[in-house]
Parts: structure tokens; C-alpha cells; sequence
């Protein structure tokens, strides 16, 4: 198991809607428009009325752009764009415990009890993203390596 800190920032692009869950094609909408014009999205998470992307700091205002574009060209379910900036991003690769409960709990444990909140939190097989504000970043990052040790010692990788 792994834990690694981003170094360059982050922002959360949200787009909000109704039957964003029914919505065909709305992935494939939204991050074709990036993609063509040459934007990397780190992650995307997704829930009933809203999907959101995370893309560099650095290309926050264009990618603004580009799915406000696709917005209002796009799927009718959506009425509502966010922007959350310089965010920091911690991961945990812990493939090797994709079946082990309690991982996510111990990741983010000493978060909830420091009362360091969590922006956005999402998993695929075994690893788990966490977006957090940047002035938490150094302290979450030591929280949840001691949280991890304190649990699945024999499996971290310094």
C-alpha cells in the first residue's frame, strides 16, 4: 500500500442536473469536450444530479470554459457549473487490499477526528482519492499514513 501526496494543486469542475444518473453519454460528453482541447482530467466522480472533474490547477479557467460550452450544448440535465480551486489531492493505492474491510475507514479516520474535511472522496479497486483544502494537505497526509500504519502496518510502502 502506497500513500502519495500531489504535489501541484488541483480544482473540482461540478456540474449540476437532474437525471444526471439516466443520462446517456453524459462522461463521454463532458470529457470529449476536454479532451479535444487538450485538457488531462485527474478523476471523476459522479452522483445522482451532479458529475464532477478534477483537472489541474493550472487549467481551471479553461476547463470552466469548455464545460460551460458543453453545458449549453449538451445533455438537458444539466443547469449548473461550480468551481472549487486549489485543492490538494492524497491517494492511497491499496490494490492489494481490495477486499479487506476497513481500509477506507482507517484513511480517513484521523481526518474526521482532527475535523479535517474532506472536499471529495472517491475509489476504483482499491485505490481512494481524497480532496482536501491545501492549507490541510501536510497534516492530512501524516493522518492517514499513522492511521494506516496503525492498522495494516505490514502492507505500507514508504
Amino acid at each position: 500500500m502506497k500513500v502519495k501526496l500531489f504535489q501541484r494543486p488541483v480544482s473540482l469542475i461540478t456540474a449540476f442536473g437532474e437525471k444526471v444518473r439516466v443520462t446517456p453519454g453524459v462522461l463521454s460528453h463532458f470529457s470529449s469536450a476536454l479532451y479535444n482541447k487538450s485538457i488531462n482530467l485527474y478523476a471523476v466522480s459522479s452522483g445522482e444530479e451532479s458529475v464532477t472533474f478534477v483537472v489541474d490547477y493550472d487549467d481551471e479557467e479553461k476547463s470552466f470554459s469548455i464545460l460551460k460550452d458543453a453545458i449549453k450544448n449538451g445533455p438537458s440535465a444539466f443547469n449548473e457549473l461550480v468551481l472549487r480551486g486549489n485543492k490538494s489531492v492524497i491517494t492511497i493505492d491499496a490494490t492489494e487490499l481490495a477486499d479487506t474491510p476497513g481500509v477506507a475507514y482507517a484513511s480517513i479516520s484521523g481526518l474526521a477526528r482532527e475535523r479535517i474535511n474532506i472536499i471529495e472522496m472517491f475509489s476504483s479497486y482499491g485505490n481512494i482519492t481524497i480532496v482536501l483544502e491545501q492549507n490541510d494537505r501536510k497534516r492530512a497526509y501524516d493522518l492517514i499514513v499513522e492511521s494506516l500504519k496503525a492498522t495494516f502496518k505490514e502492507y505500507l510502502v514508504d
